[in-house]
């Protein structure tokens, strides 16, 4: 097969996975090399979601490492992590069986920031010996956290949500929903296909765009306007009414479905059915010792490093930012001294144990057990 129709294939591919990325895809675990990488060249971890894969390889390019690819059931990071499909023992597993250990004369390992949720460092390094350092949120950045000496700038620790992300995601929703509608219409009236097909890609992309920027109550606003321009595109067009009860009952059933849990879908706040969204994050500075793990893996840069006053001063942090806080947990989970907690308006607590042993569903509750925590042999 030649090289151009081998790239043809691998772009086809890689514009599938775009377009279904909302689906579990598959890679194979094991131990991927990236240049000519030597025995002192640096470990990154990622999961095995083949989008997150190839694109970790495309970053790397120019770089001599070695990338160990753990079983996350084919889910991103993000997700895999916050699931229990991505933890402690998927990552020790890897790092044990993947054949890397007989490659570099070090133990240290890199892991995607995103996998903080879920992927507990100290209890990687008491049961196989790997340090683990959380890096970049975008692997995109990582060239340069290396050449920095594995230090994160505070733009490196953020999670943002800009205009290509923002149009990724509405292609991800727009390609599957298209495709059921359209195939649906195909059934009843063939001659409807192309401009549902058009009014799915508009909305999603819409919704995307400009969904968390509507003021008031967006949903109605958004559905509203969408009926609106429906409509009029109809009756410009010629349609019955047929056509135009369709097209209004297309864009108010469209507008349900993408709008149900966006902020799930977005790293903007926690899912609307996330049973975690209305609890706060809660700072014990008693406890507090100033390890600065939940900086480091706080996607909204949420804490800040208090500085210690003379040479007797205490490192500490600081909550300076909660209202910003997606309550993803990360913080909880990798803490060592178990000073941060989510409470509620009542003062009750959900305790930094139960985060890290239970993880959420696909409805947001927070009732599946994390993997098995006893290390491969």
């Amino acid at each position: 097969m030649s090289s151009q129709r081998t790239g043809v294939l691998d772009l086809a591919r890689e514009v599938l996975l775009m377009l279904l990325r909302l689906f579990p895809w598959s890679t194979e675990p094991g131990l991927r090399s990236v240049g000519n990488p030597g025995p002192s060249s640096p470990v990154l971890v990622t999961g095995n979601y083949e989008l997150t894969v190839r694109r970790l390889l495309r970053a790397l390019e120019g770089v001599d490492a070695w990338v160990v690819v753990a079983p996350s059931r084919g889910i991103n990071v993000w997700c895999a992590a916050a699931g229990g499909h991505l933890t402690s023992h998927q990552v020790v597993s890897a790092l044990k069986t993947s054949g890397v250990e007989d490659r570099v004369e070090h133990r240290r390992a890199i892991l995607p920031q995103l996998a903080a949720t879920g992927v507990m460092a100290r209890e990687v390094s008491q049961r196989c010996g790997w340090k683990l350092r959380f890096g970049p949120v975008y692997a995109e950045d990582i060239p340069r956290y290396l050449t920095q000496h594995e230090k994160k700038s505070d733009e490196m620790r953020r999670v943002r949500f800009g205009v290509a992300e923002r149009l990724e995601m509405a292609v991800a929703w727009a390609a599957p929903i298209s495709l059921v509608f359209a195939a649906v219409t195909a059934l009843f009236r063939p001659a409807w296909c192309l401009p549902i097909i058009a009014q799915s890609w508009a909305l999603a992309s819409a919704v995307f765009l400009i969904y968390d920027r509507i003021p008031g109550p967006r949903r109605l606003v958004l559905g509203g306007g969408a009926v609106a321009v429906s409509l009029i595109a109809v009756a410009l067009a010629g349609g019955g009414a047929a056509a135009l009860s369709a097209a209004a009952i297309v864009s108010a059933v469209l507008t349900a479905i993408l709008t149900y849990d966006y902020s799930g879908s977005t790293p903007i706040e926690g899912g609307s059915h996330f049973e975690e969204r209305r609890w706060s994050i809660t700072l014990d500075r008693e406890r507090c010792e100033g390890i600065y793990s939940c900086w480091e893996v706080c996607p909204k840069a949420c804490f800040e490093k208090s500085s210690p006053e003379g040479a007797g001063g205490e490192r500490k942090v600081d909550l300076a930012r909660s209202e910003h806080c997606i309550c993803c947990g990360a913080c909880i989970v990798q803490c060592p001294e178990d000073a941060l907690f989510f409470e509620n308006e009542k003062g009750e607590r959900i305790e930094p144990d139960t985060i890290r042993r239970f993880k959420l569903n696909l409805m947001g509750r927070r009732g599946v057990a994390a993997a098995d925590t006893e290390a491969a042999d």
